[in-house]
């Protein structure tokens, strides 16, 4: 339990944070965050992104800009959790993901302290956004899936799972590079005893997942549901209709119903052979037990050579 879950069980809201973070000089125990400048919006207001469990503000402070993630409900071992990610990275370092540093008295809301999970700002969009944006781009977007090959790869070299992989954890520069944030339910090997973090998002998550699945096998299913929905846009940008805030091009249903949805029809009749390929393996996927496919990496790599 961390020093903040004695205050109670309800963490602080959304709002009543943005309310805390606009006079950072009080808000924030660390120095460097005290005398930092918080990005507003055009109507004064703190600019934020959310995600189910957390919400990010944008500081200007001595470290330069910051991402401070302020959670709404408390992380499963968050403090052990990014203290051992930080202690583990620095023999095995893994470029894929943002480095980040759990600040136990954190952030004053309602006259408690509570944790912050504090981050360097990464620039770009969401890889939603990012797959919008170059819909009329089939080479960008192959490059885009070429690309998240290497984010795979980095985290089979490090051992390490992120433990949920889904559109709003992946950020995209303008280059197409790819870095993954949002570090909660990370898999460090030297953690094995912790309880999962999140089942994951249900849009990206097996119909079977398992909640005592760990290791780099976490990210196996949805590692390839991105794959294969960045592809099959690429090659047929008509699929972007299915896409909603909550996912790319699939939906927990499609998982639910293998090779039974529009959606895998469609995928079996792309004009590139990669997709029906890869469509028909994540569908067999589907009614085995979660884990036992392979590693993220080696998964897209069977899909055949890399997208250009």
């Amino acid at each position: 339990m961390t020093e903040s879950a004695a205050h109670g069980p309800r963490w602080p809201s959304k709002p009543e944070y943005a309310e805390a973070v606009q006079d950072p000089a009080t808000a924030f125990a660390d120095p460097g965050l005290a005398r930092g400048v918080l990005d507003l919006n055009r109507l004064g207001m703190p600019r934020t992104s959310s995600g189910r469990n957390a919400v990010v503000f944008r500081l200007l402070g001595d470290r330069g800009p910051c991402a401070v993630r302020c959670m709404t409900r408390e992380p499963v071992a968050g403090a052990r959790r990014y203290d051992s990610l930080s202690r583990y990275v620095e023999t095995r370092p893994c470029a894929a993901l943002t480095p980040a540093t759990w600040l136990e008295r954190g952030i004053l809301v309602g006259g408690a302290w509570w944790p912050v999970v504090l981050m360097p700002w990464v620039p770009g969009d969401t890889l939603d956004l990012a797959l919008a944006r170059h819909l009329d781009e089939p080479r960008a977007l192959r490059h885009l899936a070429a690309n998240w090959r290497v984010v795979l790869r980095q985290l089979a070299q490090a051992g390490l799972g992120h433990g949920d992989l889904q559109h709003g954890n992946v950020l995209v520069d303008d280059e197409l590079r790819l870095q993954l944030v949002d570090l909660d339910g990370v898999w460090v090997p030297d953690g094995q005893e912790w309880p999962r973090a999140d089942a994951g998002h249900p849009d990206y998550r097996h119909p079977r997942e398992a909640a005592d699945l760990q290791g780099v096998r976490l990210d196996a299913f949805p590692a390839s549901v991105i794959f294969l929905s960045a592809l099959a846009v690429a090659a047929d940008p008509g699929l972007w209709e299915l896409h909603t805030q909550e996912n790319l091009i699939f939906r927990e249903a499609d998982f639910a119903h293998p090779g039974r949805t529009p959606l895998w029809e469609r995928l079996g009749a792309s004009p590139d052979p990669r997709v029906a390929t890869m469509s028909r393996r994540l569908s067999a996927d589907c009614a085995r037990a979660p884990g036992q496919s392979g590693d993220p990496e080696q998964l897209v790599t069977e899909a055949g050579p890399s997208p250009t």
